[in-house]
């Protein structure tokens, strides 16, 4: 084995994708290969490109793997070395923001959806909201059987975690049973389902059954981090997507396009549903936000 780094989980990839470029066109130019900050970077040669292919790879035990390069083919090779044809990934958008719904979304990268492997697919946290929305209309456009969505919008998801909190449980219920029904819709569009993986919120056996019995007899896995895997990250985009796509609606439908909902729940937030509230009464944010969050009581205090 050569070391490439003092990482060892990065200098075996680096190693494994140095091996998988080599038997396809691809010459990997071994002076090229340097370290830098979390990561190796190199170069290739390819016969159809007239400039060497620049390829940098990070990794951290916080972050997982990730890559950059603008070559589509390079992109694809690396991808299919975090995942494997048959993988179901699962995750969800809207849990830490204020404003708009709880989103959940699984999505099967089976052999039609190898294609994808060539996108810019990643955790949806390092892309842009053009990129997101760009990527998911491809995926809807091109692949509507690979995905299934549950979407809770705010009245629903306010009534619901009342109701969990009520009987002493936690958000972890509602997005334990969230995950269950979007893998039980994927699932029933899908028969190549090979193994299920789930970006892990939480360690509770009891909330990680709700998702494993809806599976059934296909296997679950749990990780942290989960979205270095491209069906997870498909997954996180989607999801992400209907989230932005969702807080536009509210703006334009219960907000009457006055206001433009934002994600997150910082002082950005705090300040956009004082004025909110100052416009449409404390009524409103029921059918806008999370009311559970703090965020809503310190804005209510000041009315």
């Amino acid at each position: 084995m050569v070391l490439f780094s003092n990482n060892v989980a990065l200098s075996e990839f680096v190693e494994r994708a140095y091996a998988a470029l080599l038997t396809r066109k691809f010459s990997v130019i071994p002076e090229s290969f340097k370290e830098i900050d979390y990561g190796i970077s190199f170069k290739l040669d390819c016969a159809e490109e007239k400039k060497s292919i620049s390829v940098s790879i990070y990794h951290t035990e916080k972050k997982g793997f990730s890559f950059v390069t603008k070559n589509p083919d390079v992109r694809s090779i690396l991808n299919s070395l975090l995942t494997s044809t048959g993988v179901a990934g699962s995750d969800e958008a809207g849990k830490g923001d204020l404003f708009g719904p709880l989103v959940v979304c699984s999505f099967l990268l089976g052999e039609k959806e190898n294609e994808l492997l060539k996108l810019n697919i990643k955790d949806s946290k390092k892309l842009k909201n053009h990129e997101i929305i760009d990527i998911y209309r491809h995926i809807s456009k091109e692949h509507p059987s690979s995905f299934s969505l549950v979407r809770i919008m705010p009245e629903r998801y306010n009534s619901f975690y009342k109701d969990l909190a009520g009987k002493g449980r936690n958000l972890n219920y509602m997005l334990a049973w969230a995950h269950s029904k979007a893998l039980s819709g994927l699932i029933e569009k899908r028969s190549d389902i090979k193994k299920i993986i789930v970006d892990r919120f939480t360690e509770n056996p009891v909330v990680n059954k709700i998702i494993t019995d809806a599976a059934g007899k296909i296997p679950v896995e749990f990780f942290v981090r989960a979205e270095q895997n491209p069906a997870v990250a498909a997954a996180s985009i989607i999801a992400r997507a209907n989230y932005l796509i969702s807080l536009k609606n509210i703006s334009e439908t219960v907000l009457l396009g006055k206001f433009e909902l934002i994600s997150g729940s910082g002082s950005g937030s705090d300040e956009l549903l004082a004025k909110i509230i100052d416009e449409f009464g404390t009524d409103i944010t029921d059918r806008i936000c999370k009311t559970h969050f703090a965020n809503l009581t310190k804005n209510l205090s000041v009315f």
